[in-house]
C-alpha cells in the first residue's frame, strides 16, 4: 500500500463546487461530463506561503484545458489555459469565485472574494462573525516516497493530547442557507451551510460501558467513590495553546480507601485521550465525602478547581493540580462558584460563607447561619445573585431576607443529609419557584419569593410525603432509608406538556411530581404525581440524579443510581429503558451527563464503591468511574461541562467561564430546568464529511484529499481516508489516512498520500483517482451519501505552466 504523509496537512478549498468535481495536472475532463457542472484547477486548493498572499499557487501546476480566449465564456467553463469562466470573464482558478474574479490577495469563501484575517489557532482567537480556517494553514506535503505505509496520521508534533498542532486563518462565517436553499449558486459554488440534521430511526436505551477508570472491588478498595464526579476544561489537548471548549474536558472525583470516606483522600483528575483512560493528576488532602466545583475563578486564561479539604478549609487548585490558596471556614461541602455582584470577580460561595476566587478570602458570612446545602440564582428579581437553601435566602452580602421558619426537616449532625433545593418558573409566570427537599420528614415542599407577603415568601406546597404509597419498611428498621429521605432536587420537562416538572429519589423511590399540578391548589398532594417506582438506598436515602433528554423527544429521562442499579428511565411513564449494575454505600452523590471525549454524543459518567461487602448487585460489585454511551451512537448532543453539584447549565459556559451578569436558567427558552444538560444549538444537528481529490505536481507526485465538514455539528477526528484508482469500492486501493482535527462546521483538513511511481493507467490519465472518507459507526452524518469524490485523471505534464 502507498504511503499516506504522516504530516495531516491543511489546505484551501473554500470555493467549492457543487458535486465537489476537481480535475487537475493535465486533466482533459471537459466541464460537460464533470459532475460539478465545470474544472477547476486544484491550485485552488493550495495555500500560500506568504501568509497574506494571494491563497494559491498558480506557476505549480499545469493544466490543459483550452476553450477559447474566455471571451464571452459561461460562468463555471474552462477557459484559456486552466482558467475558469467567472462573469463572462477568464479568470485564473484559483480565483473564480461564481460571477466574480477575485484580486490577489483575496480567496473565495462560499461565494463571495474576502481576504483572509488573522492567523489563528482556534475560532476564538477570531472576531465575533468568524471562525479558523484550518485550510488556510500549511502547504501540502508529499510525503516519503520510500517507506511503508506508517501508522495513519502519526505526527511528531504532539503535546498533552498527542493532536497535530493546527494553525489557519480567520474568515467569516459562512451563511446558513434558507429553506429550500440547496446551497449551491447558478455558477455551481457552495455559498451557504444547508441545514443538517439527523434523526435516530428508534430511541436507543441500550448503553455501552465505553470507558472505565478504577475498579479496584478487594480491599483495600482505593479507587471508591462517594460523590458525585463534575467535567470541566483544565488543560490544552489541541496545542493551540489555550484551554478552550475544543479540548477533551477532564472528569474530576475523590476517592477514598478501606471505607474511610470521612478521612482525607486524593482528587483526581483524568480525561479521555486517542479512546484511552489517562490520568492527569492528584492532591492529597480533600474530604471524600464532600462535593467539587471548577471553572474560572481568577479572570485568568484557564479554569481551576475547587475542593473541600478534611480539616474543613477551602481549597484553590489551579488546572495542573497545583495549589493556589487555602482558607479556613466552618462549613464546606458543596462549593459553587458564581459572579454574585456581577462585577466580573469571581465568588465561591460554601455553607459558611462567600470568598473570593481570586485570592480566597472571605467576603462574607451568612447571617444567621445557613442552615442546609444551597442553590445560586437571582430570587427576588433585583438583577442580582442570591444565595437559596430550602427554607432560607440570602443576598451576596450575607444578609438573609427569607426565611420561611421552617425547621427540623435537616439532620444537624452531617452535611451529608441535607438536601439541596432547585428553582424553577412551574407555572412559568416570571417568578421562580424554590423547590425544597425536607430530608427528616421525606417531603418535599413548594414556596416562592413574595415582596408583599409576610416575611417575603409564600407557600404553594407545604410538604408532600416523596414515598407516596411505597411502603418506608422497604428499608429495615432504624436505617436512614426507614426513616428519612429526599436527594437533591431535579427539574425538566418529563411530560413535554412545555411545564418543568419535579424529580427526587428517597429511601425507597424514586418520584417525579407534575409540576402543573403542584401549582395547581384544586389538586390534592397524592394527585400531584406523574409517577413513584421503587428503589433501594437505605443506607443515605439521599442520593441525587439527573436528567437528559437523550432522543430528543421533549420528555427528559431520568438517570438515577441507588444502592443497586444504575438506571435510565422514561420520563413520562416512569419505565426501566436500562439499568446495568453499580453498587455504592451512597450518600450525595448522582451520575452526569456530558460529552466527555468530544464524539458530539451525550455520556453518562456514574461513580461507585466496593466498601460495603453488604452490598452486591447479582454477585458483582463495582469501583470507581465508569463511563456509558449510546450503542449505537443515536444519542443527541450535550455541552461538555458540568462543573458543580447545583449545575444548571447558565451557571457556567462550555469552556469554563463564569458570566458576568448570570442569565436566570428559568427565564431561557428551551430551559427553565435544573440538574439537567442541554444540546448546544440543535439537538439534531450533525455533522456532514465531504471530500473533494486533486493532485499535487511537478514535483514528488502526490495525492491530495480534502475533507470538509459541511454540516451543523463537530465532525470528529480519525475518519478513514481512502484513495482508489477507479470508482470505489470496485477499485483498486492506493492507499489510506486518516484525519487528525475535529472539524467544526466549514473547516477542511488534507490528507495526502504520496505516489513517487505511480501506475502507469494513473500516470496516463487513463485511469481516474476517486477519495472517499468514512466515518465511524457510531457517528451519523445528515447526508451520508456524499462521502466519494469525483475523479480526478492523475496526469502531470511535469511542466510548470
Amino acid at each position: 500500500m502507498r504511503q499516506v504523509s504522516s504530516r495531516s496537512t491543511l489546505l484551501l478549498a473554500l470555493g467549492l463546487v457543487a458535486g465537489g468535481a476537481f480535475a487537475a495536472c493535465g486533466s482533459d475532463e471537459s466541464a460537460a461530463n464533470n459532475p460539478g457542472g465545470f474544472t477547476t484547477d486544484a491550485s485552488a486548493d493550495r495555500p500560500s506561503n506568504d501568509g497574506a498572499g494571494d491563497g494559491a499557487k498558480t506557476d505549480s501546476l499545469f493544466l490543459d484545458q483550452s476553450s477559447g480566449d474566455g471571451s464571452g465564456c459561461k460562468t463555471g467553463e474552462a477557459c484559456g489555459d486552466g482558467g475558469i469562466c467567472a462573469g463572462g470573464t477568464c479568470c485564473e482558478a484559483a480565483h473564480a469565485c461564481g460571477q466574480a474574479c477575485c484580486a490577489g490577495d483575496e480567496i473565495c469563501s462560499f461565494g463571495k472574494c474576502v481576504v483572509p484575517g488573522k492567523i489563528c489557532s482556534q475560532t476564538g482567537d477570531c472576531a465575533e462573525g468568524e471562525y479558523c480556517e484550518y485550510a488556510l494553514g500549511e502547504e501540502p506535503d508529499g510525503g516519503t516516497p520510500d517507506a511503508d505505509t506508517p501508522e495513519a496520521g502519526a505526527d511528531s508534533g504532539t503535546c498533552v493530547g498527542g493532536s497535530k498542532i493546527a494553525q489557519g486563518k480567520c474568515l467569516p462565517n459562512p451563511p446558513v442557507c434558507a429553506e429550500g436553499d440547496a446551497g449551491a449558486s447558478d455558477a455551481g459554488t457552495i455559498e451557504c451551510l444547508q441545514k443538517c440534521e439527523y434523526h435516530p430511526a428508534a430511541p436507543d436505551f441500550s448503553p455501552v460501558l465505553k470507558y472505565s477508570w478504577g475498579g479496584m472491588t478487594t480491599t483495600p478498595w482505593d479507587s471508591d467513590v462517594m460523590m458525585a464526579p463534575i467535567v470541566i476544561q483544565l488543560d490544552d489537548d489541541d496545542c493551540d495553546g489555550k484551554v478552550t471548549a475544543n479540548d477533551i474536558p477532564e472528569i474530576l472525583f475523590t476517592t477514598h480507601s478501606a471505607g474511610q470516606y470521612t478521612s482525607p483522600g486524593p482528587l483526581h483528575a483524568i480525561s479521555i485521550l486517542q479512546g484511552k483512560v489517562v490520568d492527569k493528576w492528584t492532591f492529597p488532602g480533600i474530604q471524600p465525602s464532600a462535593q467539587l466545583a471548577a471553572g474560572n475563578i481568577d479572570g485568568n486564561p484557564g479554569n481551576e478547581v475547587v475542593a473541600c479539604t478534611h480539616d474543613g478549609s477551602v481549597q484553590a487548585l489551579s488546572g495542573d493540580g497545583k495549589a493556589l490558596w487555602k482558607t479556613a471556614v466552618s462549613a464546606c461541602f458543596e462549593p459553587a462558584i458564581a459572579d454574585l455582584d456581577s462585577d466580573g470577580s469571581v465568588e465561591i460561595i460554601v455553607e459558611a460563607g462567600v470568598l473570593d476566587g481570586k485570592t480566597g478570602a472571605v467576603k462574607a458570612t451568612f447571617t444567621p447561619a445557613m442552615d442546609g446545602t444551597f442553590l445560586v440564582s437571582d430570587l427576588d428579581g433585583d438583577g442580582m445573585l442570591d444565595i437559596v437553601t430550602g427554607t432560607q435566602a440570602y443576598h451576596s452580602d450575607g444578609t438573609q431576607f427569607v426565611n420561611t421558619g421552617v425547621t427540623g426537616v435537616n439532620y444537624t449532625g452531617s452535611a451529608y443529609f441535607k438536601s439541596g433545593p432547585a428553582i424553577a418558573d412551574l407555572d412559568k409566570d416570571g417568578v421562580p419557584e424554590v423547590i425544597a427537599v425536607y430530608f427528616l420528614t421525606h417531603q418535599v415542599a413548594v414556596w416562592h419569593y413574595d415582596a408583599a407577603e409576610a416575611g417575603h415568601f409564600k407557600f404553594i406546597r407545604t410538604g408532600i410525603d416523596i414515598n407516596g404509597v411505597l411502603d418506608p419498611a422497604l428499608c429495615p428498621a432504624g436505617s436512614s432509608g426507614s426513616k428519612w429521605g429526599g436527594g437533591p432536587a431535579t427539574v425538566g420537562d418529563f411530560n413535554a406538556d412545555g411545564y418543568p416538572d419535579v424529580a427526587l429519589a428517597g429511601g425507597v423511590g424514586y418520584s417525579v411530581f407534575d409540576g402543573t399540578k403542584l401549582m395547581n391548589a384544586s389538586v390534592a398532594d397524592a394527585s400531584t404525581f406523574l409517577w413513584a417506582k421503587q428503589t433501594h438506598d437505605c443506607s443515605s436515602s439521599g442520593t441525587g440524579s439527573s436528567l437528559f433528554d437523550f432522543n430528543g423527544d421533549g420528555r427528559s429521562e431520568v438517570i438515577y443510581s441507588d444502592e443497586y442499579y444504575l438506571r435510565i428511565y422514561e420520563g413520562d411513564t416512569g419505565e426501566v429503558l436500562f439499568e446495568t449494575c453499580n453498587t455504592t454505600h451512597t450518600l450525595n452523590e448522582y451520575p452526569v451527563i456530558a460529552d466527555v471525549d468530544n464524539d458530539g454524543q451525550a455520556d453518562i459518567v456514574v461513580v461507585s464503591n466496593a466498601h460495603n461487602q453488604n452490598i452486591t448487585c447479582e454477585g458483582t460489585q463495582q469501583s470507581g468511574v465508569r463511563i456509558f454511551a449510546s450503542a449505537s451512537g443515536a444519542w443527541v448532543r450535550t455541552r461538555r461541562v458540568w462543573n458543580e453539584h447545583a449545575y444548571h447549565i447558565t451557571n457556567v459556559e462550555e469552556d469554563g467561564t463564569i458570566p458576568k451578569g448570570e442569565p436566570a436558567n428559568f427565564k431561557q427558552a428551551g430551559l427553565n430546568n435544573f440538574r439537567l444538560n442541554k444540546q448546544p444549538g440543535g439537538e439534531f444537528s450533525a455533522p456532514d464529511a465531504v471530500v473533494t481529490v486533486s493532485l499535487l505536481c511537478p514535483g514528488p507526485h502526490a495525492v491530495v484529499a480534502t475533507v470538509r465538514n459541511m454540516g451543523q455539528a463537530a465532525l470528529p477526528a480519525g475518519l478513514k481516508v481512502s484513495f482508489h484508482s477507479g470508482n470505489p469500492p470496485g477499485g483498486a486501493l492506493l492507499g489510506a489516512g486518516v484525519t487528525t482535527q475535529t472539524l467544526y462546521p466549514a473547516q477542511a483538513e488534507q490528507v495526502v498520500l504520496a505516489l513517487p511511481n505511480p501506475p502507469a493507467d494513473i500516470a496516463s490519465g487513463k485511469t481516474p483517482v476517486y477519495a472517499s472518507v468514512e466515518s465511524p459507526t457510531v457517528v451519523h452524518e445528515c447526508r451520508p451519501d456524499n462521502n466519494t469524490s469525483a475523479p480526478v485523471k492523475a496526469q502531470c505534464s511535469g511542466t510548470p505552466r
